[in-house]
C-alpha cells in the first residue's frame, strides 16, 4: 500500500509539472510572452496529475481492452475537467479556461476536441509512458523515493495554503466572468507576493521550528521578504 502511494505521488507530480510546461509553453508562444497557466504559485497544473492518477488507478483492470481504455479516459478526464472548472468558479468567481468558442462544448468547461485528446493521452499513459516511468522508478532506492515523495507532498501542501489564502483575498475583486482569466489572476497573485509578506510571515511564525522546502522556494522568499 505504501509502495503504491509513493508511486502515485511521483506520478502525480511528474505529470502535473509536465502539464504546466506544456500549457505554459503553448500559451507563451501564442501570446509571445511568458504565460503562467498554473493555478498554484509553483510550476504545476494539478489537474494533469490527478487525471493521470485516476486513469492509472481506475483503468488498471481494463488495460487489455484499448477501446474501453480510450472511451473511459475520455469520461474520467472529461468529468474531472468539468468539475474542476465548476468548483473553482464557485470558489473564486473566475475561470482558468473557457471553451465557449470551440464546437461541441458543454458550458465552455469541456469540449469534444479536448475529450478526444484525453482518450489518446490516456492510452499513451497506460501503454507507453507509465511502463517506462515505472521501470525507471524501480531503479531508485526505496528510501530515496520516500524522501522525494514527502518533500513533494509538503511543497504541494504549502503551495495550496498560500495560493488559497491569496485567492480568497482577491475573491471580492474578481468578477463572475466566463472567459479565461488566468493571466489576470496570475498577475494579481504575483503583485501580492511581491508587495506583501503577511501570509508567508504568518506561516513561518506558526511553525518556527519547521524548515519549509518547495519548488523555487529560496528564490520566492528572496523576492518577497
Amino acid at each position: 500500500m505504501v509502495e503504491e502511494i509513493k508511486i502515485y505521488i511521483l506520478v502525480f507530480f511528474i505529470y502535473a509539472v509536465a502539464g504546466w510546461l506544456m500549457e505554459s509553453s503553448l500559451k507563451s508562444i501564442q501570446f509571445k510572452k511568458f504565460v503562467n497557466r498554473g493555478f498554484l504559485i509553483g510550476p504545476v497544473c494539478p489537474i494533469y496529475g490527478y487525471g493521470v492518477v485516476l486513469v492509472s488507478v481506475l483503468l488498471k483492470k481494463y488495460q487489455d481492452d484499448m477501446i474501453i481504455t480510450f472511451f473511459m479516459s475520455i469520461i474520467i478526464c472529461g468529468v474531472l475537467e468539468y468539475l474542476t472548472s465548476f468548483f473553482m468558479e464557485k470558489l473564486f468567481n473566475a475561470r482558468w479556461w473557457d471553451y465557449s468558442n470551440d464546437r461541441f462544448n458543454l458550458e465552455g468547461r469541456i469540449c469534444l476536441r479536448n475529450a478526444v485528446a484525453f482518450g489518446i493521452l490516456g492510452m499513451a499513459f497506460i501503454y507507453v509512458i507509465n511502463p517506462i516511468f515505472l521501470f525507471i522508478v524501480n531503479k531508485i532506492p526505496h528510501f530515496i523515493l520516500i524522501i522525494i515523495s514527502i518533500i513533494l507532498f509538503i511543497s504541494f501542501l504549502i503551495d495550496n495554503i498560500l495560493t488559497f489564502a491569496i485567492m480568497n483575498s482577491l475573491k471580492s475583486k474578481l468578477a463572475n466572468v466566463r472567459q479565461d482569466s488566468t493571466s489576470d489572476i496570475d498577475k494579481q497573485v504575483r503583485e501580492i507576493l511581491s508587495k506583501h509578506t503577511f501570509y508567508i510571515n504568518k506561516l513561518f511564525k506558526s511553525f518556527p521550528k519547521v524548515k519549509f522546502s518547495f519548488p523555487f522556494g529560496e528564490q520566492l522568499m528572496n523576492s518577497i521578504m
